[in-house]
């Protein structure tokens, strides 16, 4: 479904505000190191992992007619998504404390939501910080997660899980390009 054409056919649709700076990527691959980088800047402010896309997701996912995402992101139409992006900048202004034209979404999990972000705020940065496979997927089997990341308790699973990561980003490279800035850990 996320075609190139099917991203042209949809420009113009989204809220154009620029404030919002997805970090995405897997668990240790240094996106808690970029998030304090970005927000010493005095125009950026580091929030949190927020699970405002996640929550789209689900309720797209409710009231889709028997479509399941990613299919649903074709049943919206340009107000949805404007709607979708407006409200996404209205929720998550309560985790803002300043008037920092700039703030970081550093949920990790939003590399599987790159299209979705892409429809709904055309304007915001997206950011994938990337590690060496064999470092990343150590280093998230090794850590004991709470919750949210299952995948990380089999070297099997999460050596498919990075492969699946990759894939779908490189997908998004060619359907969007330029649209993700990438971050590779061991040069930063």
């Amino acid at each position: 479904l996320c075609t190139r054409e099917f991203f042209e056919q949809r420009q113009g649709y989204g809220c154009d505000d620029p404030a919002p700076i997805f970090i995405v990527g897997l668990p240790r691959a240094g996106s808690t190191l970029l998030e304090q980088i970005l927000a010493s800047h005095s125009q950026v402010e580091g929030t949190m992992e927020l699970a405002d896309i996640q929550r789209l997701v689900s309720t797209l996912d409710l009231h889709a007619s028997g479509a399941r995402y990613p299919g649903v992101l074709a049943l919206p139409s340009a107000n949805d998504y404007l709607a979708f992006g407006e409200a996404y900048i209205r929720d998550t202004r309560h985790y803002r404390v300043g008037n920092r034209p700039f703030f970081i979404d550093k949920m990790p999990n939003n590399w599987a939501h790159v299209g979705l972000i892409h429809l709904i705020l055309p304007n915001a940065r997206i950011v994938d910080t990337r590690r060496h496979p064999l470092s990343c997927c150590f280093a998230a089997f090794k850590q004991h997660f709470a919750r949210g990341q299952g995948f990380t308790y089999s070297l099997e699973d999460v050596g498919r899980y990075y492969r699946d990561y990759a894939a779908l980003m490189a997908h998004f490279d060619s359907v969007l390009p330029g649209r993700v800035h990438r971050v590779h850990y061991e040069r930063m």
